[in-house]
């Protein structure tokens, strides 16, 4: 089988970032098929800038980069640009690829659903619709989309999309949820979660080679890996952190990532004269998994939204993988996951208090205590969210989709 995969923000291990469409496709490929991946490009690509495509096989994989440059600091307009442009040119190239027998376009943004549908529509091959995230109800729940001309045709245009699909996988109970509104049958729609890669992220002892920017005089650390956005809430944690320094607490929180609020945070962190928390700015996979086995806990934080409460967050399953226990404020099903199977903390949304309580909890825990949640989190991992099983799940969904087409 072949399938054009279509994923604007496709990365690697080595650039850091979510990777379910690095490990989709390459372990797809080990199990026999051939997949194209039409994808954007990284401002900072100098070969890009030259040329409007460049083509690489990563693992296998033809991953086709298209000259749309696009970074984490553009305001939204710019982006909504980005976005459209984006699905010119995949169509366009899309066009000119030989025949492929499915399509799996997967969001966000919600607009790479029109390359799919055009494609599909004229090669006549079925569109698998991949929902990471409800657009564009989190804009709008965010107040970054407030046109209701804008915001009616959105909507039209996520219906639309819901019911050309041939099928559709959503990445959590709460997305399930939002597709099934607009009338979708529930037997259209299979639930595939993000994954744990269990041979990546396992539980160990740090490689004292690896990371060697972050220096820590061997304080316990509290690691969040991600996008520093307006949806992560991470002012709580700048909050925490001053509270915790008062207290004297040793623990250091550890920021990776980067985004739109990263400068300002830093500021702010600048201001208070906090001596326990660390900005390492983005890092690659590896580099992720080396800091989750320094770190005694990790953060998943998001606004109070109720729709962010629906989201299926990377650094969670990372941090399973790798054992790690969980402190969170998103509740929805990823909160009942961390209380149900006791590897954290669920807290209240909005608090910086809570998360000092939790660090106070976790810092007072003895070694058996603290390993019984190690050792729970790494179970939920390998019993709940395989890798393994979930490829095998996205493959017979292809399977069934081209034999009924």
């Amino acid at each position: 089988m072949h399938i054009l995969y279509i994923h604007q923000y496709f990365t690697t291990p080595e650039e850091g970032g979510g990777t379910r469409s690095y490990e989709f496709a390459r372990n797809l490929v080990k199990r026999g098929h051939k997949v194209t991946i039409l994808t954007g490009s990284k401002l900072n690509n100098s070969l890009i800038n030259k040329k409007n495509k460049i083509d690489k096989y990563i693992e296998g994989v033809h991953v086709i980069y298209l000259k749309t440059p696009y970074s984490n600091y553009m305001p939204f307009k710019k982006r909504l640009y980005n976005f459209l442009d984006f699905s010119l040119h995949a169509t366009l190239v899309g066009f000119r690829l030989k025949k492929y027998d499915l399509i799996f376009a997967t969001s966000t943004p919600l607009t790479v659903a029109i390359p799919g549908i055009i494609l599909s529509f004229f090669r006549r091959v079925p569109m698998i619709f991949e929902v990471r995230d409800l657009w564009p109800e989190v804009p709008i729940q965010m107040g970054i989309i407030r046109n209701s001309l804008l915001i009616k045709l959105l909507r039209w245009f996520e219906a639309f999309t819901y019911k050309y699909s041939k099928h559709i996988v959503a990445l959590s109970p709460g997305m399930v949820k939002g597709v099934l509104k607009y009338g979708i049958k529930e037997e259209k729609v299979t639930m595939i979660p993000n994954f744990c890669n269990l041979n990546f992220f396992k539980p160990g002892k740090p490689n004292t080679n690896d990371l060697e920017k972050l220096e820590y005089n061997n304080n316990p650390i509290i690691a969040y890996c991600g996008a520093i956005s307006y949806a992560n809430n991470l002012e709580l944690v700048i909050h925490a952190a001053e509270k915790l320094q008062e207290m004297g607490n040793p623990v250091i929180f550890v920021i990776a990532g980067d985004g739109i609020l990263k400068p300002k945070l830093e500021k702010l962190a600048k201001v208070k004269k906090l001596e326990n928390i660390i900005f390492l700015g983005k890092i690659n996979k590896y580099e992720v998994a080396e800091l989750y086995r320094r770190a005694i806990a990790c953060l998943v934080l998001f606004k109070n939204l109720p729709i962010l409460s629906t989201n299926s967050p990377n650094k969670f399953f990372d941090a399973i993988s790798a054992g790690k226990p969980i402190i969170t404020n998103m509740g929805g099903w990823i909160g009942k996951l961390v209380e149900n199977y006791k590897i954290g903390f669920s807290l209240e949304n909005d608090n910086p208090q809570a998360i000092v309580e939790a660090v106070e909890k976790l810092t007072g825990m003895n070694d058996n205590q603290r390993e019984e949640m190690e050792q729970n989190a790494r179970k939920l991992a390998e019993e709940k969210f395989n890798q393994k099983d979930m490829v095998e799940k996205l493959e017979m969904v292809f399977k069934k989709a081209v034999k009924a087409s």
